[in-house]
């Protein structure tokens, strides 16, 4: 992954180029990504950011243990 500093204009675009980056790399898991750049990758983050990602992570394990229902008709 790589970031050009040079370009980057101020932190906020910093942050959404580096969300940005997260999201399409490979080697990251780009639901976890999203989390952490809608909730902590941010120029201003909320006081309980890291609350609310850790719900959004719990919400996102919670939802990849659960098996998928079988069709009922076959």
């Amino acid at each position: 992954m790589h970031i050009d500093v040079d370009a980057v204009e101020s932190p906020a675009a910093f942050l959404v180029g580096l969300g940005k980056a997260l999201k399409a790399s490979q080697e990251m898991d780009a639901d976890l990504a999203s989390i952490v750049s809608q909730h902590i990758l941010t120029a201003t983050p909320a006081e309980d950011c890291m609350e609310q990602a850790m719900i959004a992570i719990i919400a996102l394990a919670a939802t990849r243990a659960t098996p998928a229902k079988e069709n009922a008709d076959g």
